[in-house]
C-alpha cells in the first residue's frame, strides 16, 4: 500500500527535472542562436570591409543624418 502512494511523487518529481531540463535546454538555445546571429553579422562586416578594400568609409555622424537618428 504504501508502495502506490509513494509511485505518483516519484513520477511528479521526474516531470518537474524534465520541465527544469527543458527550460534549462530552451534557454541554452536562445543564447547559441544570439551567438550564431552575432557571429554571422561581424562575418557579413568583414566582407563588406573587405570588398571595399581601401576605400575611405562613411563616418558615423553621416551615416546617422542620412538614416535621420539624429
Amino acid at each position: 500500500m504504501s508502495s502506490s502512494i509513494a509511485a505518483p511523487n516519484k513520477a511528479k518529481s521526474a516531470w518537474t527535472q524534465l520541465g527544469k531540463q527543458l527550460n534549462q535546454a530552451k534557454s541554452l538555445m536562445r543564447k547559441m542562436r544570439k551567438t550564431i546571429e552575432d557571429i554571422e553579422d561581424a562575418r557579413t562586416i568583414e566582407r563588406a570591409k573587405g570588398a571595399h578594400g581601401k576605400k575611405p568609409r562613411i563616418p558615423w555622424s553621416q551615416v546617422k543624418k542620412e538614416a535621420g537618428l539624429d
